[in-house]
């Protein structure tokens, strides 16, 4: 058996550090949020910075599947777990080494129960590590988990169990929406006491989670990124064309689940007082479908033709991630009225097409939208916020080739490689190697996202 899959490097930087693996750093994965062949448009943002690590690490995924056997084959939400395949191959094109995932189910009972899902996830990764090593001869240096609960949790139990380190990344709901949880938020506080790197995908997120009790030391923040090989400029007359929109007329376009906290019902206000400001003129295209949180889609259709909107609101329905660059194209803004998110991948993705972003400021936007040259940030979650907002964007001349060095300074590449460089560092503190010393040999900590020479 070879320790380390053929499509991985082995070319080690030179002078690398005595005190970690002169090899690959073996790294397992586990995340409950990764795209599959039944849920082929779910978590892409997980399965890209995963791929971009590959390049620098002999990594696995372990992405369990939360199954309860009434609730699966009943409740339509839950339906599509029972076609998630045990394994799964996910080629990498130009993101990286492809990677094997496997899915093994866990039990999970909704409502009530839900505070056992970190414990029944443990028992799952811990077979999935036997698996692993008897299979593959694969003995990990570094769990990663992604979200500290349910998988921070079980990544702790199991650490402590096998005295592995630990790195947990935030992404948004398990630091902005579990604190109404009380037991499961102790689970949380647990999760990031026990773990040796906490990486938080904002700053926001990093500072939630030293307010919940973690060491100020143990947090960086690493943004997500962007596959500019995908994510590029389109001529906007000719995306509009292909995609059947209407060409002339200013054009908004929205990204993401069609639930209610990402806000398209709010947009459909700011829509029609957008004509009390003499755009009477301006479409939109809401591009998602229902996800695992609901199905807003018959709601906001209904807001939709209460205002007298249905010829200019379009729904494009759920849509392939490699279709979104035409959509992004075709817009003069694109919009979010999101109520929370940690880091959303459709900022960067609408940056690298050169479209100016029009969002919620929450959590991790801010720190996107770090200049007013990147778009604009809506203080309050309001139509009448929304339709001031959508008009100064509007009438704004942006610098569009700026929006895309923006997003390109900040690819999933670059994230991969700060991403492998922290759980090295994760390793080095497990070891007790003096967080001075690595800063020498590993460089400085990430701070966030990356800006453009001259911005």
């Amino acid at each position: 058996m070879s320790e380390t899959p053929a499509s991985v490097s082995t070319d080690l930087p030179s002078g690398r550090p005595a005190y970690l693996p002169q090899r690959p750093l073996r790294v397992l994965s586990l995340t409950t949020m990764f795209p599959s062949q039944a849920l082929p448009v779910h978590a892409v943002f997980v399965r890209n910075r995963l791929q971009a690590a590959a390049a620098h690490a002999d990594l696995r995924v372990i992405s369990p599947v939360p199954v309860f056997p009434v609730a699966t084959r009943v409740m339509d939400r839950y339906k599509t777990r029972l076609d998630i395949p045990r394994h799964q191959i996910h080629r990498a094109g130009a993101m990286g080494p492809a990677l094997s995932a496997h899915y093994p189910h866990f039990l999970s009972v909704p409502g009530f129960a839900k505070p056992l899902d970190g414990v029944a996830l443990a028992e799952a990764l811990m077979r999935e590590m036997r698996r692993l090593r008897r299979e593959e001869g694969f003995v990990p240096d570094v769990i990663d988990a992604h979200l500290a609960f349910p998988d921070g949790f079980a990544g702790a139990l199991v650490a402590k169990k096998t005295g592995l380190p630990l790195a947990i990344t935030l992404r948004g709901h398990d630091i902005n929406d579990l604190p109404r949880f009380p037991v499961r938020w102790q689970q949380v506080r647990y999760a990031l006491k026990a773990a040796d790197r906490v990486i938080g995908v904002c700053r926001a997120l990093v500072d939630g989670a030293i307010d919940a009790g973690m060491a100020p030391e143990k947090g960086v923040a690493i943004a997500n990124g962007v596959d500019p090989t995908r994510f590029a400029p389109v001529d906007k007359a000719e995306a509009r064309a292909a995609l059947g929109l209407p060409q002339g007329v200013p054009l908004v376009v929205s990204v993401g689940h069609m639930v209610e906290r990402k806000g398209f019902h709010i947009l459909v206000e700011a829509l029609n007082l957008l004509k009390g400001r003499g755009r009477d003129d301006v479409h939109m295209v809401f591009v998602g479908g229902a996800g695992e949180e609901g199905d807003f889609v018959a709601q906001v259709k209904g807001r939709v033709a209460e205002a007298g909107l249905t010829g200019r609101v379009h729904f494009a329905g759920a849509v392939a991630n490699h279709l979104l660059p035409q959509y992004y194209s075709a817009a003069d803004v694109f919009a979010l009225a999101t109520a929370k998110e940690g880091w959303p991948n459709v900022l960067f993705e609408s940056l690298a097409c050169g479209t100016p972003p029009v969002i919620t400021e929450v959590w991790g936007t801010p720190e996107c939208l770090c200049r007013p040259e990147l778009g604009v940030l809506v203080k309050e979650r309001t139509g009448e916020a929304f339709a001031e907002a959508l008009d100064q964007a509007l009438s704004t001349e942006w610098d569009t080739d700026l929006l895309v060095r923006y997003a390109r300074a900040n690819t999933w590449a670059t994230v991969g490689r700060r991403t492998v460089t922290e759980l090295e560092r994760a390793v080095a503190l497990k070891a007790g190697i003096d967080a001075a010393r690595l800063d020498d040999d590993l460089g400085p900590p990430p701070v966030g996202p990356m800006l453009p020479e001259g911005l």
